[in-house]
């Protein structure tokens, strides 16, 4: 039962903690996420109890020895025992472990890693600890606050009182986290994007960077003018870094939809091979399709966002048309024939889903807008409905 704790442990925390990593990656840092990353963490859960991809992590000394006495001779016992260490774990042991991980939940993410690909609102299983830290938007204020008195304290040439008061940075945070449409992500329902959990996002960043006042000829000064520019800046990083984020976990729901309706076309007639390489191959033949948008998306503001939204689009019009490119006359298509397929239906059939979409024209994008992670895309567009949303008046 402790390996296959661990086991689950570490694999399922590798797919929370690389989307925590995405958002929050420094800026300069982001270009290296200009291609797909395929399913959160490179995992295969398909068919059997052990990932295959999740190595890297200490020998089980357990393993070890059983390969030895495999290669010895081994008895009975022996290959009973090592056959256990690749048993899929029990329902209880899984249930523990997922319970576990529901108090791993990363603050900037909202909640939204359980739920990516769910058809619930909210499915968290196990009860999550209370993280009062991500929501206590009100203690980040008064901490900007009491830095702004410990730097005049600090340097006592200063004698005209500040103008920086919890009051003045409430309704500058009000302001900014509507200019930058933040409150959108609010009506997003079941993402876990609260009022509370926004503000403190911001905060966090003002907070990151309130030093950056105090330098210079300051002597410990700052008006309230500077500090409204700063959190105006920080709500409009905030949003950046969230849409992106929002766009990375949608477009991995997306590839694992298109590996669903593959099984649900295909069934027990998919081969080792096919499920292996599947992904692959949907993540090559959407790089290709962005291609021609390639120029216009680096110059976009948003423009890792709309990479990670174009390659939804693709996947999602792959999944549309996943029958077609699977089947054979008689039978399940050959890998070269699914292969070919794809790339036809991509350059051919998705290109049009992504003009339609962000524009014709290869310079400039269609201005675009943050969607719910459930939203599938389809020929005339994204395919949305009032269920997904908590608040109509925040759609935009």
């Amino acid at each position: 039962m402790g390996r296959h704790r661990h086991g689950l442990i570490a694999a399922c925390s590798g797919i929370t903690l690389l989307a925590v990593a995405v958002l929050s990656l420094p800026e300069t840092a982001q270009a290296q996420f200009g291609m797909f990353i395929p399913r959160i963490g490179g995992l295969n859960f398909y068919g059997g109890g052990r990932c295959r991809h999740c190595g890297g992590g200490k020998h089980d000394q357990n393993d070890d020895d059983a390969s030895s006495a495999g290669s010895s001779g081994s008895s009975s016992k022996d290959r009973n025992d090592r056959a256990d260490t690749t048993a899929p774990p029990s329902k209880k042991d899984q249930k523990d472990v997922f319970g576990d991980l529901a108090y791993l939940n990363p603050g900037d993410l909202g909640g939204t890693v359980a739920e990516v690909g769910t058809t619930k609102d909210i499915n968290t299983p196990g009860k999550a600890a209370s993280r009062e830290d991500q929501r206590d938007w009100t203690g980040k204020i008064t901490a900007i606050v009491k830095e702004f008195k410990s730097e005049s304290d600090r340097d006592r040439r200063v004698t005209t009182p500040g103008d920086v008061t919890e009051h003045a940075i409430e309704q500058s945070l009000n302001a900014a986290i509507k200019n930058a449409k933040l409150d959108t992500y609010e009506s997003f329902l079941g993402e876990g994007w609260t009022s509370e959990h926004l503000r403190t996002i911001v905060l966090r960043r003002v907070l990151d960077e309130l030093g950056s006042l105090f330098k210079g000829n300051s002597h410990g000064y700052a008006p309230m003018q500077e500090v409204d520019g700063l959190i105006q800046s920080a709500a409009q990083g905030s949003y950046q870094r969230i849409f992106e984020t929002s766009e990375f976990m949608a477009a991995n729901h997306s590839s694992a939809l298109f590996m669903q309706r593959l099984y649900q076309a295909q069934g027990q007639l998919l081969d080792a091979r096919l499920r292996e390489v599947a992904e692959d191959i949907i993540t090559r033949a959407a790089n290709d399709a962005i291609g021609k948008f390639e120029g216009a998306l680096r110059q976009d503001e948003n423009g890792f966002a709309l990479r990670y939204r174009a390659q939804r689009i693709v996947f999602d019009c792959l999944s549309e048309n996943v029958e077609r490119i699977s089947s054979s006359e008689t039978s399940i298509a050959t890998k070269e024939e699914i292969e070919h397929r794809i790339g036809d239906t991509s350059k051919n059939e998705c290109v049009k889903w992504l003009e339609g979409q962000f524009g014709s024209d290869n310079r400039s994008l269609k201005s675009q807008k943050p969607m719910p992670l459930r939203v599938v895309w389809s020929a005339t567009g994204p395919k949305d409905d009032p269920s997904m949303y908590g608040r109509a008046t925040s759609r935009f």
